[in-house]
């Protein structure tokens, strides 16, 4: 399964953008979005921006992504063994 993931532009250079997700900042391709501009929103997959997306769209997925590791981690923290008990 492949996904691509919302990310903000902080500089651009030529086809090539610096993006940030989650506090950790990426060089990228821009040659598929050539109008895209600093601050905007891209859909970013396998070092290329696919095109780009409302503020309000990649806040809301931002979001939904954020929620669905809260729910991961509980469940991983509700199928781990106590303390000091082996899994078997």
């Amino acid at each position: 399964m492949c996904l691509a993931v919302p990310a903000r532009i902080v500089s651009i250079q030529g086809e090539m953008a610096v993006v940030e997700i989650g506090g950790v900042a990426r060089s990228i391709s821009l040659a598929l979005t050539p109008d895209a501009q600093m601050g905007q929103y891209v859909i970013l997959h396998a070092g290329f921006a696919l095109n780009v997306l409302d503020e309000a769209e990649a806040q809301e997925t931002l979001r939904l992504f954020a929620r669905m590791e809260e729910l991961a981690a509980a469940e991983r923290e509700e199928n781990s063994p106590p303390a000091g008990e082996e899994h078997r």
